[in-house]
């Protein structure tokens, strides 16, 4: 550690003796430094600084240890104590002197203007510390009285399958719209499935599907592209219907399509299938 290092870690521990206090360690490191600078070992400016700023910031920030408050008031007292008791050297000497004086005399202040100086500094430095420190060490995210904290940003929401399905439909420029039927055309499946080439992008909305058991089955979309075999319709995407009423499913298609012709709904095992043996059809949307 070099001197001018070690100037600076003892002037650190003075100002925390002065503030906080030191443990052990901080004791025993402080006594070693006094030997190296005896000039600072006696040197009362930081205890001073302390007590004067604790005063000067009473209500600006929040409650202080009572510990170290009824420490800082102390040394405040006293301070201003031994100030009021200090003999001011122009004066002593002269009721020393029994020869008369005549002279001009001028009210002079009781400090040295090295004095001055010396406390000045050190108060400065102590404030500064005392609010870093304070800040940092003992109150995280402290307020100043008269402050209100800064507005946290809320995330957006994200807008619902619905909604999607409202702006895709005042976006895209080829919609093609269909009606669902159920297979045997008794008006038990309603809703619609709406589609676009362009943006290879489509919704559904069904009314009256049964709710399903999806530990058992899912619902699988097959969309009949005319550029694909009958065979093997366009994978739409496996979905769920949790509710009754009305419900929204955004199609999945495993290909591009191309001019839809049909699509249809089967009920197939959790997770689907590669081709459907189309056993069980529950909706059908002819274009």
């Amino acid at each position: 550690m070099t001197n001018e290092t070690a100037r600076e870690r003892m002037l650190e521990l003075l100002a925390d003796r002065a503030i906080f206090g030191l443990d052990g360690t901080e004791k025993a490191e402080l006594r070693e430094l006094e030997q190296q600078f005896p000039e600072l070992a006696s040197d009362q400016s930081f205890e001073r600084a302390a007590a004067a700023y604790s005063i000067s910031t009473v209500g600006t920030v929040e409650q202080m240890p009572a510990a170290l408050r009824s420490k800082l008031e102390s040394d405040a007292a006293n301070m201003f104590a031994s100030f009021d008791k200090a003999e001011d050297p122009v004066v002593a000497s002269r009721a020393k002197d029994p020869a008369p004086v005549v002279a001009v005399e001028f009210e002079k202040p009781g400090f040295s203007l090295s004095q001055w100086l010396g406390w000045g500094v050190a108060f400065a430095a102590v404030a500064l510390l005392a609010v870093n420190v304070w800040m940092t060490r003992f109150q995280g995210s402290t307020q100043i009285a008269g402050t209100s904290p800064s507005p946290v940003p809320t995330a957006a929401q994200e807008p619902t399958t619905a909604e999607r399905m409202q702006a895709f439909l005042a976006s895209a420029p080829d919609v093609v719209k269909s009606d669902w039927s159920s297979p045997a055309e008794d008006g038990s499946v309603g809703g619609e499935v709406v589609w676009s080439d362009a943006k290879q992008e489509g919704y559904m909305t069904f009314k009256g599907l049964d709710r399903n058991d999806v530990t058992k089955e899912q619902y699988q979309l097959w969309i009949f592209d005319e550029t694909q075999d009958e065979a093997t319709p366009v994978d739409g995407g496996v979905f769920d219907v949790g509710s009754d009423g009305e419900v929204t499913i955004p199609i999945d298609a495993k290909l591009a399509v191309t001019n839809p012709k049909m699509f249809a709904v089967t009920v197939e095992k959790p997770g689907g299938v590669v081709v459907s043996k189309r056993e069980k059809i529950v909706a059908l949307a002819k274009v």
